[in-house]
């Protein structure tokens, strides 16, 4: 399933993208996104810090921000081949999580995050701009 990737397709997954094969035996799923999520905490209005500012996906991207109601993904592993670019605190345990970041999976160029739940995020002009700065990088633009 992630062959055409590992030869160098580009790719950009969002929200639910980590969940699914989150049951799989074998770790290519995973691998491909740059982490490792099976679970979600509650919906909540999270905090976003941006840990790569010199990055040009998250280029322009405002601090302090505030996503829209959103779900914040319960990340277990960070990939070797993926670079955090920002991340979200649990308001549940204080552990922070990582929320946006770039992947090598192969030959190809992975952009992901994991917020994207609602209807408000995708209205939100903060995240979709990122996104489509997420989707020129993954192009190698």
């Amino acid at each position: 399933m992630t062959t055409a990737h590992h030869a160098g397709v580009p790719a950009v997954v969002i929200h639910c993208a980590m969940h699914t094969y989150r049951d799989a035996k074998i770790d290519d799923w995973r691998e491909f996104l740059g982490v490792t999520s099976r679970r979600h905490e509650h919906q909540a209005h999270y905090g976003v810090e941006v840990v790569a500012a010199d990055h040009p996906v998250m280029r322009e991207f405002p601090e302090p921000y505030a996503t829209p109601m959103d779900e914040l993904y319960v990340i277990e592993k960070v990939w070797p081949n993926t670079t955090v670019l920002a991340k979200s605190k649990s308001q549940v345990t204080d552990k922070w999580h990582p929320v946006v970041w770039t992947n090598r999976y192969g030959d190809a160029r992975v952009f992901g995050t994991t917020y994207g739940h609602s209807r408000e995020t995708f209205e939100d002009e903060t995240y979709l701009a990122m996104l489509v700065r997420g989707m020129v990088w993954a192009a190698g633009q």
